[in-house]
């Protein structure tokens, strides 16, 4: 009851933003005040540090997003237009690093991809929407088709948006603390841009820039997606592949003994059969998995700051094993159907938020601050995650080489009251540790160093890049090295790889070490 009172206030709170919102507009002298770009820039919202490389790309307020040419003159009046943009790119990816084959016969993927975008500009309202053409969006993900599409109208000191959209929070370079709306999608790897990892949400948002330099802004989300994964090829989790080991080894445990000919073990038989790890996962097209937040930002004394609060789920799927085997056997008895909780769960969460930027000379730093409340405060509670504290601290520069920019940030997490994590071991098993936080190692933090160099020559057209990630406890480590060269103003070639190295069997990236690859690409925007 309480959980429901909580998202029926903050849902209430953000309708009550919107109802204030176009009652003030109503009232406004101007609807067209965010027509001069001094009184309302995206950068308010995700600060640009000229470090291409690293940056979100993300442009969810600008007026002209999404106009870059091609038929940006297209069917334009006076008072409104229709523009229409995109980018069309075909890669291929050899594997280079798999134990079981030599060079010359490495998996190699080629990967077709077109992107357009649709915008239609009146004189205080947006409509924009963006379609993705790939392998992955017309074969498995329908609903990536659509990837993102947002009605958006501009009131006065207002703009309230709504549609299938991607919303990014924090001061970092996409890495991020405080970034909780969007799931990541991790069936490439961390190869994508950080914003073109996120999923996008059906959304509903409300931004007021108040005159005296403060911003607020309220989201709403009916439903929520978790993190997406590849369940078949080269980049499936480990994670992944051992829930799947159990419910297939426990469903067929379930079946017991007998023959096919009798209808009882034959009908164990068929259900286990069908089940699967993902018959299990939880459906989150519910108001029950809703989330909601409210941000606020600004400058004082020239640091950028920034309050939030989030109040959601844990994208991360937590799996209970034990309540995985009792549904399993509760699943297959009944010949394919039970009541019983199937032991995946996103964890319900509240992120408390800080964040900073302040830039002394030509260093710009940047922060950003979480702490993760879940139901589990005491942390005895092996179902539900305990709470934990994410941060993100990082710097960028210009190096005194040629056209050098060096970017490094640290992404770190402390799991709370780890030893009650730790006191679970043997409860149920001996020797088992089931808390949906244990690790191995009894090992509660985790913490990476991503280090970004970049370079240009010929008046940049040629960019080089490379990015380095290095687990700190787990031994791991990851460079991505990235070359490109503009043909054109609209064409680009470019090669890129990536590199694995993983320690021992406890690494994060275990499930990947021969993953490294070599790969070559072509890019047309229009």
């Amino acid at each position: 009851m309480k959980t429901k009172l909580k998202f029926m206030f903050m849902a209430s709170v953000f309708l009550g933003i919107v109802i204030f919102a176009a009652i003030a507009a109503d009232n406004s002298d101007s609807l067209n005040e965010f027509d001069d770009a001094d009184t309302f820039d995206e950068s308010m919202f995700e600060d640009d540090t000229g470090f291409s490389s690293f940056s979100d790309g993300t442009d969810s307020f600008s007026e002209d997003s999404g106009s870059t040419g091609g038929f940006s003159s297209f069917f334009s009046t006076t008072d409104s237009s229709l523009t229409f943009n995109g980018q069309a790119l075909m890669e291929a990816r050899a594997y280079i690093d798999q134990d079981d084959t030599d060079s010359q016969d490495s998996p190699t993927l080629v990967n077709p991809d077109l992107t357009l975008t649709a915008t239609y500009n009146s004189s205080s309202t947006e409509l924009e929407a963006k379609l993705n053409f790939s392998k992955d969006s017309i074969q498995t993900y329908n609903e990536d088709v659509i990837e993102e599409f947002t009605a958006r109208a501009y009131l006065g000191n207002w703009i309230i948006e709504g549609g299938k959209m991607k919303i990014v929070w924090g001061k970092g370079l996409k890495l991020h603390a405080i970034d909780n709306f969007n799931a990541t999608d991790y069936t490439n790897f961390l190869i994508p841009e950080y914003i073109d990892r996120r999923l996008a949400e059906p959304m509903l948002r409300a931004a007021y820039n108040s005159p005296s330099g403060w911003r607020m802004e309220a989201i709403y989300t009916p439903t929520m997606t978790g993190e997406r994964y590849a369940d078949k090829g080269v980049w499936v989790p480990g994670e992944i592949s051992s829930l799947e080991k159990i419910v297939k080894a426990k469903a067929l445990a379930a079946t017991g003994t007998g023959s096919a000919e009798n209808p009882g073990f034959a009908q164990k038989l068929a259900a286990a059969s069908s089940l699967s790890s993902d018959s299990l996962y939880p459906d989150t097209k519910k108001l029950k998995y809703g989330q909601a937040g409210i941000r606020f930002t600004g400058t004082f004394g020239g640091f950028d700051w920034g309050l939030s609060y989030y109040y959601g789920r844990n994208k991360k799927i937590s799996a209970y094993v034990p309540k995985i085997s009792a549904y399993i056997q509760d699943y297959v008895t009944n010949g394919g159907s039970s009541n019983l909780d199937s032991g995946l769960e996103y964890d319900r969460m509240q992120t408390f938020g800080i964040e900073g930027a302040k830039t002394f000379g030509a260093v710009n730093t940047r922060f950003e601050i979480a702490y993760n409340l879940t139901d589990d405060i005491s942390g005895d509670d092996p179902e539900v995650r305990n709470n934990s504290i994410t941060w993100v601290p990082g710097f960028d520069v210009p190096l005194p080489i040629h056209n050098m920019t060096l970017n490094v940030q640290e992404l770190g997490t402390v799991i709370l009251k780890s030893s009650k994590i730790k006191d679970n071991k043997g409860k149920i098993t001996p020797g088992m540790n089931y808390d949906v936080d244990a690790d191995s190692d009894d090992c509660y933090t985790n913490n990476k160093i991503a280090v970004a160099i970049s370079d240009s020559f010929l008046h940049e057209k040629l960019l080089v890049d490379c990015t380095t990630i290095y687990g700190i406890e787990r031994k791991d480590l990851a460079i991505m090295p990235k070359i490109t060269g503009i043909i054109k103003t609209d064409i680009e070639l470019y090669v890129q790889g990536l590199y694995i190295w993983c320690q021992d069997k406890d690494s994060e990236f275990y499930a990947w070490k021969n993953n490294s690859f070599a790969q070559i690409g072509i890019k047309y925007t229009f």
